[in-house]
């Protein structure tokens, strides 16, 4: 008997159970949770987030939601494609405006998680306008979003190219550490807003060591270009942070100061001969061409040597090369480290080098580099790289 009614207690505890999940009630923000992160239609995604904003609670999730949903539907094109493309651009706007410090950092938090509706989010967070500058500088160069940098200077620059103002008096917040100020600087910089200049004259007067040659390359760029001197002689400065703001300032700088840049081709630091060699490449000079081919098979960080290849097909592009082929597969045959060899068949597939050979009958370069490949060169992704080089030579007329 004891045994019947401990099924039947049992029985009734899996009825009960079963009754009561199949009474739970799906609110609205779980629905348009789940139509947003594409279980339904983005249609049926704003309903319910629409209502869920009028009857939660707490209605920031449901407000967050339904601002990114309408910007998603923008971004894809689903909004003209329902009829609601007005409607969309209405409500988004006006409620995107009316978002806080904590739903705009809501959003933040979304980008961090790559929904399909990225795009959609971002656009959300331009649509508040400045109210979401100081979310976005709070996020900039942190770790919690190191994920998102590019998607953050993103939106600062296109908030930035509506209106810089709010972004340029971020540099008077006392709780940015010297670094993100830099940063802050760099993104004005690109915005280019010739209505940036009198508050960074201003700002630059409390400013001092890198940070202030970080305005200094700014304003020049900005047309005040009484800042170049001092630009160069921060290259050789005893401050490796302001020898770093410098060396990247030397790709702005008009008439490029060449002697001084490849005095920076031995500096220990490797942000420095990075920003440098890129300066090089931006303008190419003749005397360069001999420092960049060594930085290019001596620095030690892969990263140098990779910019040093690019400079130096640059030098070569603009014709300072000549006579440089056979001094370039001489070197393919005594590297030995293979990726300095596949950098230096790099540019030899250059125009210009491959014309050189060509032209070259009495050394037979194009034998050499075959002669090399079948009987010395052990790694197979040089012989690859030689056997395209000497199919190219055989386009060559």
């Amino acid at each position: 008997m004891k045994q019947v009614l401990i099924l039947v207690a049992v029985m009734v505890m899996i009825f009960s159970v079963g009754c009561d999940q199949s009474n739970k009630i799906v609110t609205d923000m779980e629905l348009g949770r789940d139509y947003l992160n594409g279980s339904g239609s983005l249609n049926d995604a704003v309903r319910h987030l629409k209502k869920a904003k009028d009857t939660e609670q707490n209605p920031t999730e449901a407000r967050v939601l339904l601002a990114v949903a309408y910007f998603y539907g923008l971004s894809t094109g689903d909004a003209i494609a329902l009829g609601q493309d007005a409607e969309y651009k209405r409500d988004g706007q006006a409620l995107a405006s009316s978002l806080g410090d904590a739903e705009l950092q809501a959003i933040l938090d979304l980008l961090t998680e790559r929904h399909r509706y990225h795009k959609g989010a971002m656009d959300a967070i331009v649509a508040a306008g400045g109210n979401a500058v100081p979310v976005l500088v709070s996020a900039f160069a942190t770790s919690l979003y190191t994920k998102i940098q590019d998607e953050v200077e993103e939106m600062l620059l296109r908030l930035g190219q509506k209106d810089i103002i709010p972004i340029v008096d971020e540099l008077e917040n006392s709780s940015l550490t010297e670094a993100r100020k830099i940063k802050l600087v760099r993104v004005i910089g690109k915005i280019n807003d010739l209505s940036s200049k009198q508050k960074l004259v201003n700002f630059r007067q409390s400013a001092s060591g890198a940070l202030q040659m970080e305005i200094d390359a700014t304003l020049y760029q900005l047309g005040e270009k009484e800042y170049r001197s001092g630009l160069i002689a921060g290259l050789s400065d005893s401050d490796l942070e302001k020898r770093r703001v410098a060396a990247r300032a030397m790709s702005l700088i008009e008439k490029s100061p060449t002697d001084d840049i490849l005095k920076t081709m031995k500096d220990d630091d490797i942000q420095v001969r990075l920003h440098s060699v890129n300066a090089l490449a931006l303008h190419p000079a003749k005397t360069a061409l001999d420092p960049v081919l060594n930085l290019l098979v001596s620095d030690p960080d892969v990263g140098v040597k990779q910019a040093a290849t690019v400079a130096a097909i640059k030098h070569i592009e603009k014709g300072y090369g000549k006579g440089l082929a056979k001094r370039l597969v001489n070197m393919v045959k005594e590297l030995e480290n293979p990726d300095d060899r596949l950098r230096i068949i790099k540019l030899i597939r250059t125009d210009r080098i491959r014309n050189q050979i060509k032209v070259n009958k009495f050394e037979n370069l194009e034998y050499q580099i075959y002669e090399y490949m079948e009987s010395k060169e052990q790694n197979e992704m040089v012989k690859r790289e030689l056997n395209f080089l000497l199919n190219d030579l055989d386009g060559v007329e």
